[in-house]
């Protein structure tokens, strides 16, 4: 079965394991309601709102929301500070909705999207179609995740978990590895991007084994007994709860240390790796977002200076990459829009950010990987031409006393990387 095939018959649920790679998500964590964030504090930045909404799942028996917090604080941060400039000549006002894992409360939060004169869905589209069709917006700077991001005409998703699928094989590759036992949650879609990630790493000269795991699977000391079995030079992981694998795989004597494993940081976020503790010492973690421990980015000092100006947490040791993407959403959106006329911003409609978005360029801000909506990020790999993701850079970090060491420049996530000590 094609991948394109495999997105439309699975039901958006399915897809879950793409969305956590490309949103910030844990098994763990309270969840946090939705909210609006207003402009703005200057008197001078007068006129309607350019409004946005982001359809969220931060409740219910669906939510992964750790870093709900997180990613509304860099969000409201990023807000205060291009308004405080009034960078468009026009406040920027965004509002979270939260869909609470129910595909009729998501439809809801697509009419008010509708209703209260939203330009396009921003940052997340939510994980029901219900919502995107009720909706009827532009999706921008989307995650990626959703069968609305990766096939709908008017869709420009900034970042997206299937890059990180296929880059595990440069990462093995990047290691001098040939071998990988891919252990991952067992959809349909998944095993279609397995079969990606397969053709991808042969080219680079790893072998993938995959090992689909059902998605009810609690136990995972045989999981990681059929891992061992294998006597594998390298592990991947992709799964929604990551923290009992690698338990079951350390009582196996299987770590990060002795045989090279990895992930995604959207899976390993502060809290899971502060329960793994020194399981996770030595692990590599694909991210498209830099960390906010790396403090000698310059986008990430100018975030951590705007959340402390804001009033928030601006420990870039305590925060994840959602923070950067969450906050450079928003610098991006920016970056496009100021582009245009001003009379043109005045009076700006969907179908003229749609425009924008198509002509916007290159972006190539120095948190997140470089992004381009002109053309796809894959035309070369049949199977992922068809999709609407844009960026094909990552990055690697490792994993060093529970915190994110960047071991890597952001580069083609389908070649071999080049591994810093």
């Amino acid at each position: 079965m094609s991948a394109r095939r495999a997105l439309r018959r699975v039901p958006l649920v399915g897809l879950v394991v793409v969305a956590c790679l490309a949103v910030a998500c844990s098994s763990s964590g309270q969840g946090a309601q939705g909210g609006g964030n207003s402009p703005t504090t200057n008197p001078h930045c007068t006129g309607k709102p350019l409004q946005f909404t982001s359809i969220v799942t931060l409740t219910g028996p669906l939510s992964i929301p750790s870093l709900t917090t997180e990613i509304k604080n860099a969000n409201a941060a990023a807000l205060d500070a291009v308004n405080a400039e009034c960078a468009l000549g026009r406040p920027i006002a965004v509002d979270l909705c939260d869909d609470k894992s129910d595909p009729n409360q998501a439809q809801q939060c697509g009419l008010e999207a509708r209703s209260n004169g939203s330009l396009a869905l921003l940052g997340s589209s939510g994980m029901f179609d219900t919502g995107t069709t009720a909706a009827r917006l532009p999706g921008v700077l989307t995650a990626g995740s959703t069968v609305f991001d990766l096939t709908n005409s008017q869709s420009f998703s900034s970042t997206s978990g299937l890059t990180l699928v296929v880059g595990g094989g440069g990462v093995v590759a990047g290691l001098g590895k040939h071998e990988n036992v891919f252990v991952v949650v067992d959809t349909a879609a998944s095993r279609a991007f397995v079969g990606i990630t397969q053709k991808v790493a042969a080219a680079e000269g790893v072998k993938v084994d995959p090992l689909f795991v059902p998605a009810s699977t609690t136990d995972y000391a045989p999981v990681a007994a059929q891992v061992s079995e294998k006597k594998p030079g390298s592990v991947s992981i992709v799964l929604p709860n990551a923290v009992p694998f690698v338990n079951a795989l350390a009582a196996e004597g299987i770590t990060p240390e002795n045989v090279p494993m990895l992930s995604a940081v959207t899976l390993m976020p502060p809290n899971v790796l502060a329960q793994l503790g020194s399981k996770a010492n030595g692990m590599y973690l694909l991210t498209q977002q830099v960390p906010p421990s790396d403090t000698d980015n310059t986008g990430i000092q100018q975030m951590l200076k705007e959340l402390k100006d804001a009033g928030f947490k601006a420990d870039g040791d305590a925060l994840s990459p959602a923070s950067t993407g969450a906050w450079s959403n928003i610098h991006a959106l920016v970056d496009i829009l100021e582009k245009l006329p001003k009379s043109e911003i005045a009076t700006l409609t969907s179908s003229q950010l749609v425009e924008a978005m198509k002509t916007a360029g290159p972006i190539d801000r120095p948190e997140v990987a470089p992004f381009d909506f002109s053309k796809p990020a894959f035309p070369d790999i049949p199977s992922l031409a068809g999709f609407r993701v844009f960026s094909r850079d990552a990055m690697i970090v490792r994993v060093e006393n529970g915190k994110y060491q960047r071991v890597s420049s952001f580069s083609d996530a389908t070649k071999p990387f080049k591994l810093s000590p």
